[in-house]
């Protein structure tokens, strides 16, 4: 369980709070309140900087929070939590990503762009490069291959060489799920595509908001989806977060899933690229930006509270 002691001490990195706002679903049943924020000033840990987080990972047995990086970096954090707020998020401990013989895994094209926790203790990240997904000890230390679902395998059938593997999730009865950040050069623009380790896939529509880009992915309680996408305003290139949620039970054969959908709206941060996102409780969700902010490297974490999503209705 995430702790909720108050901590008074200063935090080990700088931080920003802002004040929460809701933003509600397209359609009736799906609401995200976006309940506090936190921006990280580029701390530092063992030596590593925290800085590009595109995938996070929340082990409740452990309470720790587990974020990688473009950079090929996994950092661990505590996470306190003070009613609905972010007490404190504190780094525990970072790691380059290496080969069995010490080498940094991203000097060999490794893009990590998600990581999902297995039941084992071990870590699955995903490369958009390769593409890739690997088995990872909690100190970085590549174990063993995994194998990429075969319709994703070939980078020519990308839209484009920046449109690989984006996200990653682990299903109880699927395994590992994991999707491109936009649609295969020969499907339809705004139809995206979950594949899963068994075979199956999920695909569902998008016009409903435009041609989203998938982000990251996550695995709630009840086996259903959570799938952090982003879209661009049209007006003026500003990054627009969505939440989607999916279930593979209402999924028919050869035909489209229904979904739910909410615009996240966080109050004052306007450019961040969110990538990460991570289920805290039944209802908490935490999501982290990858990007510059205004020119400077930041990490902004988001605390989300979604709920009324009893039943999907057809976007």
């Amino acid at each position: 369980m995430v702790k909720t002691t108050h901590i008074t001490a200063a935090l080990l990195c700088a931080a920003s709070l802002l004040s929460p706002q809701i933003a509600t679903a397209e359609q009736p049943g799906l609401m995200v309140e976006v309940l506090d924020t936190l921006t990280l000033a580029e701390p530092r840990i063992d030596d590593l900087k925290i800085s590009e987080l595109s995938g996070l990972a929340y082990d409740q047995d452990e309470d720790a929070l587990f974020a990688i990086s473009d950079k090929g970096r996994l950092f661990r954090f505590a996470i306190d939590l003070t009613g609905d707020r972010i007490a404190a998020l504190t780094p525990l401990s970072g790691h380059r990503l290496l080969d069995p013989n010490g080498a940094r895994m991203n000097d060999q094209g490794f893009n990590a762009e998600d990581i999902a926790l297995d039941q084992d203790g071990t870590l699955a990240i995903v490369s958009e490069d390769g593409p890739r997904i690997a088995r990872f000890s909690l100190q970085g230390e590549w174990i063993e291959d995994l194998t990429v679902p075969e319709a994703l395998r070939d980078p020519a059938a990308q839209r484009s060489e920046k449109d690989g593997l984006e996200s990653l999730a682990l299903h109880p009865t699927f395994g590992l799920l994991t999707a491109p950040e936009e649609p295969l050069e020969d499907e339809k623009r705004t139809t995206q595509t979950i594949h899963a380790a068994t075979g199956e896939s999920f695909a569902y529509d998008t016009t409903g908001i435009g041609t989203t880009s998938i982000k990251a992915m996550g695995v709630i309680s009840d086996g259903r989806l959570m799938i952090l996408e982003r879209d661009v305003a049209a007006d003026s290139d500003r990054l627009i977060p969505w939440l989607r949620l999916l279930d593979p039970a209402d999924c028919k054969d050869g035909g489209l899933c229904p979904t739910q959908v909410a615009k996240i709206e966080i109050p004052g941060i306007s450019d961040a690229d969110f990538e990460g996102l991570t289920q805290l409780t039944d209802d908490l969700f935490l999501i982290v930006s990858d990007d510059k902010i205004d020119g400077d490297h930041r990490s902004v974490f988001g605390l989300l509270r979604i709920t009324g999503a009893a039943t999907l209705h057809e976007q």
